[in-house]
């Protein structure tokens, strides 16, 4: 090694050629390793973008235009940034929130699948009919409460009465010539509630979602209904519809003019609706407690807040287990209002 190199020393002409030769050996042996660690990056980031950059996909139980896709979409946009990760809005309407339930149970336990769902496709399902289709605490994992969702007691304003007080007389002198929408379960007990506390008969006309019960509202296909302001605010503006009463333990802040329950001399509503987000059975604890602050981070958000509030809808959060002890109460006390309305089906 030695000698040649006294060989290349001895002749300039040889080592004017060998440096550049023994340079480009080197560069190529920097190339393989600039390319090794590259392939190496590649593959080290790739599995983290795929823990981390595969969409959120949060599935809604009802169409889009709901008061719970209107919370799903703006909790989601500020969700998917506080994970930063995107985040996919998926609407699965259909028997009672069923169809979407059963297609975030069947999914991984990894977190990727989420459901937001009002006590309808959770609680009411699960008591209106004689065997439960699933168990929440167990089929789903309880990840947090989001909130509370209001409705409205509403009717086309043509309809021989204008107030709460006047809707019950008539519909008492008039027993089964009214008939009721509801575009969920909640709905359905929200109206059957009421029909048991003031002693009322009403035909039932029963809908998937909420939307199009509102349309064939206006459209004289039906008298009155509970829905959520969301899907009834417009309406309520030009005067398409009239708001009697709401089912929230205060007045609303869009509708100060709209009476509460007790205000017309009625107790409270045992059952309310609200929401709130479900992942699949068997996620770990770590996986539910992680997405939990980062939804209720979300929740503290004063943007979010506010945005819910345009749709009338007010916060109420709460972490896994919390949540899963809130559910436990809502199922149990759910089955109490079915048994006592006789709204078991067979």
């Amino acid at each position: 090694m030695f000698a040649a190199r006294g060989e290349l020393a001895a002749s300039g002409n040889h080592l004017g050629r060998a440096r550049p030769a023994l340079a480009i050996e080197e560069s190529k042996l920097m190339k393989k390793k600039l390319l090794v660690g590259a392939v190496m990056a590649t593959i080290l980031s790739f599995g983290h973008a795929s823990a981390t950059d595969k969409p959120l996909r949060i599935i809604v139980p009802f169409q889009a235009g709901s008061a719970t896709d209107a919370a799903a979409r703006i909790i989601g946009e500020h969700l998917g940034k506080a994970a930063q990760r995107s985040v996919v809005v998926d609407n699965k309407p259909g028997a009672e929130g069923l169809i979407a339930a059963r297609e975030v149970i069947r999914s991984s336990p990894s977190g990727d699948v989420l459901l937001f769902s009002t006590n309808t496709a959770i609680t009411a399902v699960n008591t209106l009919n004689a065997k439960p289709f699933f168990d929440p605490l167990t089929d789903l994992s309880p990840i947090a409460q989001v909130a509370e969702f209001p409705f409205l007691l509403v009717s086309r304003p043509e309809l021989p009465f204008n107030s709460a007080e006047s809707f019950v007389s008539y519909a008492k002198k008039n027993p089964g010539k009214l008939t009721y929408a509801a575009g969920s379960s909640s709905s359905l007990i929200a109206m059957v509630q009421m029909m048991n506390m003031s002693g009322l008969e009403m035909h039932h006309i029963p809908y998937n979602s909420e939307p199009p019960a509102v349309v064939d509202l206006i459209g004289e296909r039906i008298d009155v209904m509970f829905a959520t302001p969301t899907t009834t605010m417009g309406f309520l503006r030009e005067g398409k519809l009239k708001a009697y009463l709401t089912t929230h333990k205060t007045r609303l802040e869009n509708f100060p003019e709209v009476p509460t329950m007790r205000d017309i001399g009625l107790t409270d509503f045992p059952l309310i609706a609200w929401g709130g987000f479900f992942g699949p059975g068997k996620m770990s604890d770590a996986a539910k407690e992680q997405l939990g602050k980062q939804i209720n981070t979300v929740l503290a958000d004063r943007e979010v807040v506010a945005a819910l509030a345009k749709h009338n809808i007010v916060v109420s959060a709460s972490g896994p287990k919390e949540f899963s002890a809130f559910v436990k109460e809502q199922l149990e006390l759910t089955a109490k209002v079915v048994e006592k309305n006789n709204l078991k089906r067979p």
